[in-house]
């Protein structure tokens, strides 16, 4: 009889600790899930920049009057492009505190595909900021 009881006790203390392990992976996934939604933001200013820089350069390229007679494509583009890299930078401070968290209680979590991607996002809209400020030099 107490072998039965034994039985069922580690067989709930083992559902109990499986539960446990799927909240947790429900977390994990939540937070990636977050930070995919914010390089989801950040790519989505850093098409816009583009889109606008293409427009006010082929613009220009064709001798057209420019719209706004105080800036150009230029300036807005690059505004975008900052907005996309600090919109990323947060994001990733905010995402990797959240891990840190996660990771005392949950040591076996994975590692943030999600971060490694943003990381490689972050280092593309440094490079196009680079890239549209060293051509506002050229011309």
């Amino acid at each position: 009889m107490e072998e039965l009881l034994n039985d069922e006790d580690l067989e709930k203390s083992q559902k109990k600790k499986a539960r446990k392990l799927i909240q947790l992976e429900r977390t994990r996934t939540a937070f990636e899930r977050l930070q995919l939604a914010w390089v989801r933001t950040a790519m989505t200013f850093l098409g816009i920049g583009i889109a606008i820089y293409e427009f006010f350069y082929r613009r220009m390229e064709s001798g057209q009057k420019p719209l706004f007679e105080s800036f150009t494509g230029q300036e807005l583009a690059l505004t975008l492009y900052c907005i996309a890299m600090l919109v990323l930078v947060l994001s990733l401070r905010q995402h990797r505190v959240s891990m840190a968290k996660l990771k005392e209680s949950f040591p076996q979590s994975r590692y943030s595909v999600a971060a490694l991607l943003s990381m490689i996002l972050l280092s593309l809209c440094i490079f196009m900021a680079a890239l549209l400020v060293s051509r506002s030099f050229v011309f």
